[in-house]
């Protein structure tokens, strides 16, 4: 690998281990293009490197988070973690076999529904519960797929999801969020080792660089008031919806 790509990965393990710390995002979104269009890897490949990945920036933002005034509300972590986690396997079976334009096109149109109530709970206008907990854990299942499917932590789901149904603030929601990120991307990331993922030798820049952005994005974190953060976080889930939808209807048209 030649050292502009060693650039390039270096810069995209770092601005997405910030985003995991700041968001609890695992930076899927940020990693697997990075691999695509910056390393030239195909589409799987990315996404299977990206869930190795985001395990290693989602542990180092778990720890600093520890010691922050948020630190991570682990009953929640291991109610999301039982339905997270296994179902991550499931978006690795599917990617097995079928295009993924669908999926995103519905996982584009979720996010856009949840970013509204999730920006009225940051702007003081929303209750402290605005789903049943039961159809928050149930959305997690959707959480699983997903992130085995396209390589993503999964947080632009969770971090709602725990917001709404559990009434969890958006802080402890994020640093949460990593916790439950560490397992799920373990369990997708040995799902895609096991059947013939074998590019390991390329992600060392992208997690080094990541875990130290993660350490840097939760330390920011801490500075921001939560109406504040918890609206940029609806406003980060809105980019992340028009950025999917966008490719899944390309792919549809195509």
């Amino acid at each position: 690998m030649d050292p502009t790509h060693l650039l390039i990965l270096g810069a995209a393990g770092l601005f997405g281990g910030i985003l995991s710390g700041l968001f609890g995002v695992g930076g899927g979104g940020v990693f697997v293009p990075a691999l695509v269009y910056g390393a030239g890897w195909n589409i799987k490949e990315a996404v299977a490197a990206s869930l190795v990945i985001i395990v290693f920036s989602a542990l180092s933002g778990t720890v600093r988070s520890m010691r922050s005034e948020s630190p991570v509300n682990w009953r929640v972590a291991a109610l999301f973690s039982c339905t997270v986690a296994p179902s991550a396997l499931i978006g690795v079976f599917v990617s097995r076999f079928s295009p993924d334009d669908v999926v995103e096109l519905v996982f584009g149109c979720f996010l856009l529904s949840l970013a509204y109530p999730t920006f009225r709970r940051g702007s003081g206008r929303g209750g402290r519960r605005s789903l049943p907990p039961a159809l928050a854990l149930l959305g997690g299942v959707g959480v699983g797929t997903l992130s085995g499917l396209i390589g993503i932590g999964g947080a632009a789901m969770m971090v709602p999801l725990m917001m709404l149904g559990f009434g969890v603030s958006p802080k402890s929601a994020i640093s949460t969020s990593l916790a439950i990120t560490v397992l799920l991307g373990s369990v997708g990331a040995a799902g895609y080792i096991l059947t013939g993922f074998d590019r390991l030798g390329g992600l060392p820049p992208l997690i080094a660089c990541a875990m130290a952005g993660a350490w840097l994005g939760v330390r920011l974190r801490d500075r921001l008031s939560e109406g504040f953060l918890q609206r940029a976080f609806a406003a980060f889930m809105v980019v992340v919806a028009v950025r999917v939808l966008y490719d899944a209807l390309s792919g549809l048209l195509a």
